[in-house]
């Protein structure tokens, strides 16, 4: 007959001697931060991408403002604190809507044919939005375009 076994539904990120190696890790380099660059070392098979995700996960549980960011030149990981300061946010996702709404509006507004770089500055989306968003508005007619390659312009027909 066999026996009851149990176990987590969810396999937890770290065990808690990770946890606490993570944590002091974390609390030594943010001491030593102001005035140095920070950097952790990993150990060659190591995966950089699992690395940062436990020191983000430890670092939200424990209150710290911390970013980080990959060096593969050396094999290592860049460790940034804010130290107090308000973190520098992204803006929030638009939807496809609002950004075809800020494309049509630049070229309202421009009395004369716009480039792409033109465009994309004046709505403040991002160049891969743009991409998407340009074709659909080709597609359905709503602008069109004069030249090619990097000597396209958009205008409203």
């Amino acid at each position: 007959m066999g026996k009851l076994r149990i176990e987590p539904k969810v396999k937890p990120l770290l065990t808690d001697k990770e946890y606490d190696l993570y944590k002091s890790a974390l609390q030594e380099a943010r001491r030593k931060a102001p005035g140095n660059k920070v950097f952790w070392d990993m150990d060659p098979g190591e995966n950089a991408g699992k690395v940062k995700k436990a020191f983000l996960y430890v670092a939200e549980k424990e209150g710290i403002d911390l970013s980080v960011r990959a060096r593969r030149k050396d094999n290592s990981l860049i460790l940034g604190f804010n130290g107090g300061r308000p973190s520098r946010k992204r803006g929030k996702r638009i939807s496809a809507e609002e950004c075809t709404r800020r494309i049509i509006n630049v070229l309202e507004k421009s009395d004369q044919p716009l480039n792409k770089s033109q465009i994309v500055s004046a709505a403040g989306i991002s160049s891969s939005t743009w991409n998407v968003r340009v074709r659909e508005l080709l597609e359905k007619g709503v602008i069109a375009k004069l030249g090619k390659g990097r000597q396209t312009t958009y205008y409203l027909p």
